[in-house]
């Protein structure tokens, strides 16, 4: 298969979502540093084992899990957007497998 030259409206679907996904992970390296270095300054101790711990195990992962409902509804927007210009600009006129292509790469019976 040929390799078709990208668009301008390609390049820029794929610009934003190179940014939205070095936010989130930026968040999420933040989120992982902050309770790393200065939740044990705290020495607060929850039941005898150290917050830290409670912080790790619990609220890192939840906040993982929103992170990733984030990152879905931002890209959702997104192809909203551009209305799936990745998807519409990559076949090209009469190709033998457009409703190939439209069902998702699955082939017809």
């Amino acid at each position: 298969m040929k390799n078709l030259p990208t668009t301008p409206l390609e390049n820029e679907y794929w610009r934003q979502v190179k940014r939205i996904t070095w936010r989130l992970l930026g968040v999420w390296v933040a989120l992982i540093l902050s309770v790393v270095l200065f939740i044990p300054l705290l020495g607060i101790t929850v039941y005898g084992v150290p917050l830290s711990y409670w912080v790790i195990s619990s609220v890192l992962l939840l906040s993982f899990l929103g992170l990733v409902a984030c990152y879905a509804w931002f890209m959702d927007r997104l192809e909203l957007k551009f209305k799936r210009a990745v998807e519409n600009n990559r076949n090209p006129s009469g190709d033998r497998h457009e409703k190939q292509h439209r069902r998702g790469g699955k082939t017809p019976l």
